[in-house]
């Protein structure tokens, strides 16, 4: 991507403005302060600065420009981050052409005939020809504005309709089939796939038409209520929440999101103004959904149907959901079967009934209690296979400790042998374990930035160390290539000094010099300090990989390498000891 191009988006973006939309922001001096998205923290240590449109976390090392955050936080690629602050800066990106030209076509053309298929099916709709279909959304308490909204059609009961209307657009029939809205049968005829039906957009995050829901309009007992679009180049189901593209901005503001089952219940829902509400379409909840809704908000509340199947997949997704590190709440319903049945009756109660939502855990200790005898062995083996294995997925542990306590006092059993069941159950690594481990890491990571903000703020530390630094002791691969670039000096060393990494490091090391009051000499103690633990943590590695090394020649017998190595080894220790001295 041209360069004047990023740089024009950033000139027309402040960076606390667009950071201050995903997270709180609170002024600090010239700068702004927030508790880090990225790894879990009390105190605020994450630094904006709209002077120098940069953001550094003091607490894990992450940090970078405008794009960066948003790719980190949104997890997306680098050309869909682009997209999205190129659209806020109201920027014109240049034609991109990518490696697979020939599948980005494809992908585009598919995504422009869903898109195509949405419109001519809304505006059949409105249509005298779909009078009946608009007359049944009506009876279901939908508006006119929320079936303008969510683009709701009608595709009329006519094999060819969309292949028509698509006829002057010069799409060929296979396309069709591609795209998922026509399908063939076995004698090879094409028809239209959503014929007879009230067709509902699928929607991708960021809004584009990549499938449809479709409920049948005249029920004749043969044929399946819904018709779903298949899996295309453009259509993964396990990665698509129904609503997200209009539900991402209230479960950012109100840090909580509500998952119900059925696609009515979640437009009905935003309809009655609960607009931070998604649909699992009636398929189980996949590890991509809550990765997405895991970078907007760690606080779910499930309210799948009250029948068997709705029971049993709340339970599977309230598993899955604990493992990923999310605090699960269930919205229990009564005398209704949905959330659409419920906002029917009344917008208070679907609201009354998420707010008294109740603990995950709790429900299932609460039917240990009220559906077996006390004291019974069912209750006991209930409590062992349908609670007990859960608390092994609670990653805080002064939560762990509440439940193991509450289930040993309500159901006198022992906590030790709640504890013992445990540790022997099998922990499933998820998204929060994800996050602890790169907390384990992160450290490093703001040694290594430190360190070369150092060499690049004073030349004078640069000069003293550059015989005794080396790329290999920076475990991050784009540190070390900056560090590379400085050895190297002349024009790379100038090029490293303009890369956004530079710009980042360089402001850690000066809010650094202003939190100790503009002195110096203190700061040059510190990054020496710093070096200091970065060569030795480097040799560390670099021995324990020797040690791999002798074992291998002591198996092949090859003294000679062995002695070799064991002289190696033994430089190496001299030298950490060395640095040693300086921490």
């Amino acid at each position: 991507m041209n360069d004047p191009v990023l740089q024009e988006i950033k000139d027309r973006l402040n960076i606390a403005d667009i950071i201050g939309g995903y997270i709180q922001l609170k002024k600090a001096g010239v700068n702004f302060k927030a508790p880090c998205p990225f790894h879990n923290e009390k105190s605020p240590s994450l630094i904006i600065s709209p002077q120098k449109q940069i953001w550094h976390c003091f607490g894990c090392g992450e940090g970078g420009d405008v794009f960066g955050f948003v790719r980190k936080y949104e997890n997306l690629e680098f050309r869909d981050a682009l997209k999205i602050l190129a659209d806020k800066a109201g920027v014109k990106l240049p034609t991109y052409k990518p490696v697979d030209q020939y599948q980005q076509d494809e992908k585009e053309l598919l995504l422009r005939i869903n898109a195509f298929a949405a419109r001519y099916y809304h505006q059949v709709l409105l249509s005298k020809g779909g009078a009946e279909a608009l007359e049944y959304l009506k009876t279901r308490g939908l508006s006119e504005a929320t079936i303008k909204n969510w683009e709701i059609g009608f595709a009329a009961d006519d094999f060819h309709a969309l292949e028509k209307a698509l006829a002057t657009k010069k799409v060929n029939i296979n396309e069709l089939v591609k795209a998922g809205v026509s399908a063939k049968n076995e004698r090879g005829q094409m028809y239209d796939r959503f014929r007879g039906r009230v067709t509902f957009p699928i929607y991708n995050y960021f809004g584009e038409t990549v499938g449809f829901s479709a409920r049948i309009l005249r029920d004749d007992g043969k044929s399946a209520k819904y018709v779903n679009s298949p899996e295309t180049a453009i259509y993964n189901k396990s990665k698509i929440l129904f609503g997200l593209n209009f539900a991402k901005d209230a479960i950012r503001k109100k840090d909580e999101a509500v998952i119900v089952e059925g696609q009515m219940d979640c437009i009905a829902a935003h309809q009655a103004g609960f607009a931070n509400t998604v649909a699992s379409s009636g398929t189980a909840l996949t590890e991509q959904q809550l990765q997405q809704l895991g970078r907007l908000t760690k606080n779910l509340k499930f309210c799948f149907d009250s029948d068997a199947a709705g029971q049993t997949a709340s339970r599977r997704a309230g598993e899955l959901a604990l493992k990923n590190g999310f605090r699960l709440k269930l919205i229990i319903l009564k005398n209704v079967k949905d959330p659409d049945e419920l906002i029917k009756k009344s917008p208070g109660l679907w609201e009354k009934a998420i707010s008294e939502a109740i603990w995950f855990l709790d429900y299932y200790i609460d039917l240990a209690e009220n559906n077996f005898k006390q004291g019974s062995v069912e209750q006991k083996l209930y409590l062992s296979k349908e609670v007990v294995p859960f608390l092994g997925f609670v990653s805080d542990p002064l939560e762990q400790d509440h439940y193991v306590h509450n289930i040993a006092t309500r159901f006198l059993i022992s906590e030790k042998v709640i504890r013992d069941q445990i540790k022997g159950g099998l922990r499933v690594q998820g998204i929060g374990d994800s996050i602890s481990q790169a907390q384990k890491v992160a450290p490093g990571l703001l040694l290594q930035k430190e360190v070369l903000g150092g060499l690049l703020f004073l030349p004078d530390f640069l000069a003293a160390i550059l015989g005794k630094i080396q790329a290999q002791d920076f475990e991050d691969p784009e540190v070390g290539k900056a560090v590379s670039q400085l050895i190297a000096g002349g024009e790379q060393a100038a090029s490293a000094r303009q890369t956004t990494l530079a710009k980042e490091v360089l402001f850690m090391v000066e809010s650094q010099l202003d939190e100790l009051g503009g002195e110096t000499d203190r700061l040059r103690r510190i990054l020496e300090k710093s070096f200091a633990l970065l060569k030795v943590n480097s040799l560390k590695r670099q021995q324990q990989a020797l040690q791999s090394d002798i074992k291998a020649a002591e198996t092949a017998g090859n003294k000679l390498r062995v002695d070799e190595l064991n002289l190696t080894f033994a430089n190496l220790l001299k030298e950490r000891a060395v640095f040693e001295n300086h921490l």
